[in-house]
């Protein structure tokens, strides 16, 4: 093996261990590393031939061994390698073209690389062509850029990923070609995102019971003093004076701007009211229901109490409501409460309900 090949792979190697690992901010590990082994096809220009017999070369089938990490938790990276590519012309007695290339490439992530992750890549490096004759051989400027993707892990052991892209590669050897250039392999972590955990204080609470004079005597959380319900069952969800809740459970007063989505400032108040009511009850699950009155094509209807469903969802969420807990759903004029054919009645129909679900 020739001396300058011999120094194009310890010049990797030496790239591949001198990048670095890791950092540690606040608890967590950023910048995650990832080494990666693909096997390359490029597809040879037009105008390659081999020495000596002008053989026009077909193809080149390699591998690439890279290194590669963000610039901590930015979706910009790098990554080092070492390719190594065979040019053939598939015929027995055809001279081959050997190409040892080291690159530096810069990577925009389009998400994490933790989960499916497409992504951009461009840099350059240097070839070294080693063709016959001897007095061929050259080292020149090489580029490239495309665009690929990783995937989530494939494995447990390891968090193995597939990888996979495609690049435009220029060697500025002989008189400069350009080729497409496919890889496929695998991509594997070296360091993962963790968080640190504070060690477990294991402490004795103890209970110290203050009078207050305010007494709940059937336990559902409203005091005597305001409960207009008392002795309700154990376990009953109760409203803010103490009485069982509805399975269906009116927002009177939640009112919208006229032909729209949007919420009147006087709809606070009982979205406030039933604010608290989700927050007493976290485990309690409600389908957000929106109604309208049969002006209008059904389908806009349809539509139109749709969007207002999730106008209150939203509200609620703004409010510290998880969306796990609720579930949109608009019934356009389908179940009307009252007649369709007076102002009194359509204002009615015009509502936004909270059904209870479990």
């Amino acid at each position: 093996m020739k001396i300058s090949r011999l120094y194009l792979i310890s010049a990797a190697a030496a790239a591949f261990a001198a990048s670095p690992a890791m950092a540690q901010t606040d608890g967590h590990l950023v910048a995650p590393s990832y080494i990666g082994i693909l096997g390359g096809y490029t597809f040879a220009d037009d105008e390659r031939a081999a020495p000596i017999v002008r053989d026009d070369l077909d193809r080149a089938i390699g591998f690439s061994l890279l290194y590669g990490s963000r610039f901590g938790e930015s979706r910009f990276g790098f990554e080092t390698a070492f390719t190594y590519d065979t040019y053939e012309t598939g015929k027995i007695a055809s001279v081959d073209l050997y190409r040892y290339i080291g690159s530096f490439d810069l990577t925009y992530s389009f998400g994490d690389r933790a989960s499916f992750t497409p992504y951009l890549i461009a840099g350059i490096g240097g070839a070294y062509n080693d063709v016959l004759p001897d007095s061929e051989d050259d080292w020149d400027f090489i580029a490239n850029a495309g665009l690929g993707f990783v995937t989530g892990p494939v494995t447990k052991a390891g968090q193995i990923r597939l990888r996979a892209e495609a690049r435009y590669v220029y060697d500025n050897f002989q008189d400069g070609y350009g080729e497409p250039r496919i890889n496929i392999g695998i991509e594997i972590p070296l360091f993962q995102d963790f968080k640190m955990e504070a060690p477990s204080v294991v402490t004795e609470t103890q209970v110290v019971e203050v009078p207050t004079g305010l007494s709940d005597s059937d336990g559902d959380g409203v005091v005597d003093e305001k409960d207009q319900c008392p002795d309700t069952p154990p376990n009953t969800r109760v409203d803010g004076v103490g009485c069982p809740l509805d399975k269906v459970i009116a927002l009177r007063g939640v009112t919208f701007e006229f032909d729209k989505t949007r919420l009147r400032p006087d709809s606070v108040t009982i979205l406030d009211w039933a604010t608290e009511i989700l927050k007493k009850y976290p485990e309690m699950e409600v389908e957000i229901a929106g109604h309208t009155d049969s002006i209008g094509r059904d389908s806009y209807n349809q539509k139109l109490s749709e969007g207002r469903a999730q106008a209150v969802e939203e509200y609620f969420i703004n409010q510290g409501i998880p969306d796990s807990q609720m579930t949109p759903k608009g019934y356009g004029e389908s179940e009307p409460i009252d007649t369709n054919d007076t102002a009194e009645g359509r204002e009615r129909n015009r509502r936004v309900e909270l059904r209870i679900l479990n």
